[in-house]
C-alpha cells in the first residue's frame, strides 16, 4: 500500500496565515519528511512510521495548522542566532547605479516580542549577480557563485543585564557559530571562532548620540571551516555589522576566504565591506 503524503496538506492549510521562523521551518521540516518517505515507497511498500513520528514532524504540525505562538512549544534559543526572517511579504530588490551592478534590498524582518510593531525594516546592497539561497524558507541568505562569498541576515537575544556595546564580544562568535543556529543548520561546519576587532559604529552612551539612537557595531569574526572530507580546514573571515532593537541583536554576517580578504585592496574585501556599510535596521532603512 501507498503512503499518503502530508506536505501538501500542511502547506495548504499554511497559506491561510503569514508564517513564522518556527512556522516556516516546519514546513521544510515536512518537505524533507515527504520524501524520505517517497524514496522509501520507491524500495518498499513497508513505511517505518515509527521513525517518522520520533521525528517530531506530528507535534510541529500542530503549531502550523493552529497558527499557535511558538512560545507555546518552546522557548527561542538564548545561545544560538537564527535568521531574521522576512515579514510583511515579499521585498523590494531594485537595481541601483548606472552600472546596475548593485541591487538594494528593503523588506521587513520579524520584530522583537517587546516591540511596538511586527515588523523591523531593513536595507542593504550588494551584488546584483550574487544568487538567493532558500527562497521559500524566509531567511535572507546569499551567495557569490564564483568565490563561495556569503552574506546573512541574523538574530540573536543578548544576555540578560547587557547590551550591544557591554556585551563580551566572544558572545558573537559564539552565537554566530553556534551549532543550534542558523548558520550552521545551513551547512557550514566552522571551528576556532573568535573576534578579532569591535567597536562601536553608533555609541548612544556617548554624550554626542543622536536622537532617536540605535546602537551600531562592527567586528571581524575569524574562523576555519571543515572541508567535505572533514580533514582539511579553510580559513575564513566573517564580517559582522550589528544593530540593537529592544534586547535583540540583528546582523549583517558576511563570510569570505581570509587570504582574499586581508588582501589590501581586494575586490572580495571591498564588496563585503560595502554590503555591511549599506546595511540598516530601523528608521534609517527607509530612508
Amino acid at each position: 500500500m501507498k503512503t499518503i503524503y502530508l506536505t501538501s496538506l500542511f502547506l495548504h492549510a499554511s497559506t491561510a496565515f503569514q508564517p513564522s521562523g518556527l512556522q516556516q521551518k516546519v514546513v521544510q521540516k515536512f518537505s524533507r519528511c515527504n520524501n524520505a518517505l517517497k524514496s522509501h515507497d520507491d524500495m518498499s511498500d513497508n513505511i517505518d512510521r515509527r521513525a517518522f513520528l520520533s521525528s517530531g514532524a506530528i507535534l510541529a504540525s500542530s503549531v502550523l495548522l493552529t497558527g499557535a505562538s511558538p512560545s507555546a512549544f518552546a522557548e527561542d534559543n538564548q545561545a544560538a542566532a537564527i535568521y531574521a526572517y522576512r515579514s510583511g511579504g515579499l521585498p523590494s530588490l531594485r537595481p541601483i547605479g548606472l552600472t546596475k551592478l548593485t541591487t538594494r534590498y528593503e523588506g521587513y524582518v520579524e520584530a522583537p516580542k517587546s516591540y511596538a510593531k511586527s515588523g523591523i525594516p531593513i536595507s542593504f546592497d550588494f551584488p546584483s549577480d550574487w544568487l538567493q539561497l532558500d527562497k521559500l524558507g524566509g531567511g535572507i541568505q546569499y551567495v557569490d557563485q564564483r568565490n563561495g562569498d556569503k552574506l546573512y541576515i541574523l538574530k540573536a537575544t543578548l544576555p540578560a543585564d547587557t547590551n550591544l556595546k557591554t556585551v563580551a564580544k566572544s558572545w558573537f562568535a559564539d552565537v554566530i557559530l553556534s551549532p543550534e543556529g542558523d548558520v550552521a543548520r545551513s551547512g557550514v561546519v566552522a571551528e576556532g571562532g573568535r573576534i578579532s576587532r569591535s567597536q562601536m559604529s553608533t555609541d548612544c552612551t556617548a554624550e554626542d548620540a543622536p536622537s532617536p539612537c540605535i546602537g551600531r557595531r562592527r567586528m571581524i569574526l575569524k574562523y576555519d571551516t571543515v572541508t567535505g572530507s572533514g580533514v582539511q580546514t579553510v580559513e575564513r573571515r566573517g564580517l559582522i555589522d550589528a544593530y540593537q532593537i529592544d534586547n535583540d541583536v540583528y546582523m549583517m554576517v558576511t563570510s569570505s576566504n581570509a587570504i582574499k580578504f586581508e588582501q589590501k585592496g581586494s575586490r572580495e574585501r571591498e564588496t563585503v565591506e560595502n554590503i555591511c556599510q549599506s546595511f540598516k535596521v530601523g528608521p534609517a532603512a527607509l530612508s
